[in-house]
């Protein structure tokens, strides 16, 4: 009996505006607790809220590059629920009026173009933190102790539909979905400081169903590798309990980074227990379409256009999703690399491979200037004419990083330099034949292995400066 997952995402993206959603209260980054509040903050009688219109415009751009079409006559509602860091004992938020609607993100899946269709794109402000006292889990903690640093905060959620088969194509979905809102500008989408958090909504069902299977959401999931982990298990649970004819409660399911296991924290609301209504003290959200034409003029370079630019270069597929999720230096310095070099791989492998390394391992956080596309399409010419090895190349790139130096002279100082003279070549190889006769002998006997003994006594011979690449064909060759 085949069963068939079905997962939904619900992404919030913490907004990098200066103020908060509804007042002026500046957004801080502290442990200092309740340093940042208001009457509006805090909900006190009386307080009114106004609309942070740089946060409509972040909310707008996101819902446009994600290919939605845009509500011009959306409003506020109040999603009615009681917690102790909700002190209004409601959320601003949106219900049947969102910002954006129907929208899609490509994303790169095996190899493959995949697209998940995007359901909802709405507004929304933050609640508070509370910190739980003792074990930080709420249901063992002595106390609980309330920040409201947080509330209001901008929040925009992004909702897909039901159309995400598996826990590789949900990871798939969020690292794209953060590279847009990081290329947008939008927001810092660094999961550690919570600018990003998901809740994945999974069912499972056999195969031939005309209906899903019962809803379950997943919460606490605080990295890619917790929400892949969280889905699998939570695939497997359902499906055990399918198999043996027991009922799936729809419910909200905790996932426990350390036993790795979701466990049940309460029965799942509907949208009617919100009891959504809209917000008396705020206007409807006017988005004109000479606002939204001007918000179109302001949308950067897109995640999935940076790839195509990438893959027109020779790149494949997989490696132009990494190189399109790297910083921006690094995607700027790879494209004026390969357009002097016209070679994408040694490019690429040169700057996403040794170039980052060696500047992670001398804990060099900003790159020198001088290291620029010039010098290091230099070092991948020289490789790529047989002048030096890859191993002498990232010699040069070493020193490179450390000063400011021409490659090639220091190559030439250096003795880097291969010798790629084949006659002169040809006269070390049968010196070395000479002087290991057993050692040909034995490789004639099917001891193969035994070649790579002799490619190395010839560049020993040659002091190290014979291109091991000729040096072995010429060596075979001989044989």
């Amino acid at each position: 009996m085949n069963m068939i997952p079905t997962i939904g995402m619900e992404t919030h993206v913490e907004l990098n505006t200066n103020s908060k959603m509804f007042c002026n209260c500046p957004v801080v980054e502290t442990e200092d607790p309740n340093i940042s509040l208001c009457p509006t903050c805090l909900g006190l009688p009386g307080a009114l809220p106004v609309p942070n219109l740089k946060a409509i415009e972040s909310i707008t751009m996101l819902a446009l590059s994600a290919n939605c079409s845009i509500t011009n006559n959306g409003m506020f509602h109040r999603k009615n629920y009681f917690y102790p860091d909700l002190p209004k004992n409601y959320q601003i938020s949106q219900f049947d009026l969102p910002v954006g609607v129907n929208g899609s993100l490509e994303i790169i899946l095996d190899e493959c173009i995949e697209t998940v269709e995007i359901e909802r794109v709405h507004m929304e402000e933050d609640t508070g933190k509370s910190k739980h006292k003792g074990s930080g889990r709420i249901d063992s903690a002595t106390s609980t102790l309330l920040d409201f640093n947080r509330s209001g905060v901008p929040l925009v959620e992004i909702v897909t539909k039901p159309v995400i088969k598996s826990s590789k194509e949900a990871v798939s979905y969020i690292e794209e979905l953060r590279q847009l809102v990081i290329d947008l500008g939008i927001s810092e989408g660094k999961l550690e400081k919570g600018n990003l958090r998901f809740d994945a909504n999974i069912s499972v069902a056999k195969e031939g169903d005309k209906e899903l299977g019962v809803k379950v959401e997943i919460k606490n999931m605080n990295s890619l590798r917790s929400l892949e982990k969280a889905i699998d298990f939570e695939i497997k649970r359902q499906t055990k309990l399918i198999e043996s004819n027991e009922k799936i409660i729809q419910e909200t399911r905790h996932w426990d980074e350390d036993k790795e296991v979701t466990s049940s924290m309460r029965s799942k609301e509907g949208s009617a227990d919100y009891r959504y209504f809209s917000d008396p003290d705020l206007p409807n959200m006017i988005l004109t379409d000479e606002f939204i034409n001007n918000i179109k003029k302001e949308i950067p370079t897109l995640p999935s256009d940076k790839r195509k630019k990438l893959i027109d270069t020779g790149l494949s597929m997989s490696e132009s999703n990494h190189l399109g999720k790297s910083e921006v230096w690094i995607y700027d310095l790879y494209l004026d690399t390969q357009k002097l070099t016209n070679d994408c791989k040694t490019t690429y492998n040169l700057i996403t491979g040794e170039l980052q390394g060696q500047l992670r391992k001398a804990e060099i956080e900003n790159l020198p200037e001088w290291v620029n596309s010039e010098r290091l399409s230099e070092i991948i010419t020289m490789i790529n004419d047989n002048k030096i090895s890859f191993t002498s190349g990232k010699e040069v790139l070493t020193n490179l990083i450390q000063n400011e130096i021409n490659p090639t002279d220091f190559a030439e100082s250096n003795n880097l330099i291969q010798e790629n003279d084949f006659d002169e070549i040809s006269k070390i190889v049968k010196d070395v034949f000479e002087a290991n006769k057993e050692v040909v002998q034995r490789i004639k006997d099917g001891e193969e292995k035994l070649v790579g003994f002799l490619v190395g006594q010839v560049i020993k011979s040659s002091g190290g400066n014979i291109n091991p690449s000729i040096a072995k064909d010429l060596l075979l060759k001989e044989l």
